[in-house]
């Protein structure tokens, strides 16, 4: 994901940038980033959940019909809960199911076992080459913040090992710059974070590797003629090294994933059934003589029906909280390698 990712759903990469143009691009991009990624889900759902009831109220108090015809006529608010309990039950239904598809891997025979858990020590023994480590951290937080310290130290010593032209050294120190730069900013972020909470997978993904994957294949294209065996050596260490980071961080936001399917199903299930009888009791209890007079200026009729509506789609504001994370951490990893589509940027170039 880049910064106009979530500006636009047709863009596919493999990290989280800000834009660089446009004060207010940037601000949108934040603001959405916030939302969509950034922000802690139970907070998003108390924010949806509180706007859901301001917005109920607000219709039945000044919109264009009062709130006698908006409480009395129509469908009545009676009839309205019963629907929205139907809701609840399908909203669970649904993504239990789906739940059930994502955790599916999990539940394969002993041979698809073994096969994922040799997958797993062989990209172990890949990285501890790159860490120069006996043994690869088992903390996946720390495994990931050593991935990029490794990383960060390869680039800061490529410059003295590539010794060419002053265009061939200068692209090198750009390249290196700009990956000390971001790896220090990773480093950074996942000081405090741990892995299972999205801090430590936000963070690996502001990192971007596809931009600088081609960086290095075109300074190796670019400049052929003037580099020896060693440099070119180097320089394919370089790529390796970021290809290998790129396959632990796809591997480790895919679990992360499948976690916080897991934390979704549990929280919905949760909400589902005190959501589902407070529904319930309300259409039972509700009728247009009930709760007489006024509160703030406000019939409380008005008070009780919004409550009412607001717990009922509790499930469903769940679902939009979690899902929305889900979906736009899933769209970097629709490409395996170095691609990006839909970037202004990127098609420039």
């Amino acid at each position: 994901m880049s910064g106009a990712d979530v500006d636009s759903p047709t863009e596919i990469t493999d990290t989280i940038e800000r834009p660089d143009r446009g004060r207010v691009r940037r601000a949108l991009f934040d603001l959405k980033r916030w939302f969509l990624i950034d922000a802690n889900r139970w907070f998003v759902v108390g924010l949806l959940a509180a706007a859901t009831f301001v917005l109920t109220v607000a219709v039945g108090t000044f919109g264009p019909v009062p709130v006698q015809r908006f409480l009395s006529e129509g469908v009545s608010p009676a009839a309205a809960l019963v629907e929205l309990l139907k809701t609840i039950v399908s909203v669970v239904t649904i993504v239990l199911s789906i739940n059930q598809l994502v955790l599916s891997p999990e539940l394969g025979p002993v041979s698809d076992q073994r096969g994922r858990f040799d997958d797993t020590m062989e990209l172990r023994r890949e990285s501890e080459g790159l860490l120069d480590d006996t043994v690869s951290p088992l903390s996946p937080g720390q495994y990931l913040d050593d991935l990029v310290s490794a990383l960060r130290d390869r680039a800061t010593d490529l410059p003295d090992v590539v010794d060419g032209g002053p265009d061939l050294e200068a692209d090198v120190e750009e390249f290196a710059r700009k990956l000390v730069e971001d790896a220090d900013n990773v480093n950074e972020e996942l000081t405090d974070a741990k892995f299972g909470e999205f801090e430590a997978v936000a963070a690996v993904m502001d990192l971007d590797t596809s931009g600088k994957i081609r960086h290095l294949r075109r300074i190796r294209k670019e400049y052929a003629d003037q580099l020896d065996d060693e440099e070119r050596e180097r320089l394919v260490e370089m790529v390796n090294a970021l290809e290998l980071f790129v396959t632990a961080r796809g591997y480790l936001k895919t679990t992360y994933i499948r976690t916080e399917f897991i934390n979704f199903s549990r929280a919905l299930l949760y909400a589902g059934l005190p959501c589902l009888l407070l529904a319930f009791w309300a259409s039972q209890t509700y009728d247009p003589n009930v709760l007489p007079g006024t509160t703030l200026g406000v019939e409380n009729r008005l008070w009780f029906v919004s409550g009412a509506a607001t717990v009922a789609l509790v499930p469903f504001v769940i679902l939009v909280s979690y899902i929305s994370r889900l979906a736009t951490i899933s769209q970097s990893t629709l490409f395996i390698g170095p691609f990006v589509a839909g970037s202004e940027q990127h098609e420039e170039e």
